[in-house]
């Protein structure tokens, strides 16, 4: 699949200093990072960062991974009612 982005010259080029990586590799990394971010939330998980001594931790959060956590959760509750069902 091919998506086309419009991206500020000045946010991607900040990005291809910082790291060195040409904008087609930032693109790619950026939406690798975003799957397992998906995976990590459809898994319960919440995804933290913190300075290196483990305080100043912030939470994640974007109004798509909050639809992968309510997704998930009906999926669970789906669960449990099927279960339930199945033990009566």
């Amino acid at each position: 699949m091919e998506i086309r982005l419009n991206i500020d010259d000045d946010f991607i080029g900040n990005l291809v200093k910082q790291t060195g990586s040409k904008p087609t590799e930032i693109a790619r990394d950026g939406i690798s990072v975003f799957s397992w971010i998906v995976g990590e939330i459809a898994a319960g998980r919440v995804v933290l960062s913190s300075n290196q001594a483990g305080q100043d931790v912030h939470r994640l959060v974007m109004a798509s991974l909050q639809q992968v956590e309510r997704k998930t959760a009906a999926r669970q509750a789906e669960n449990a009612t099927a279960k339930t069902a199945s033990v009566e």
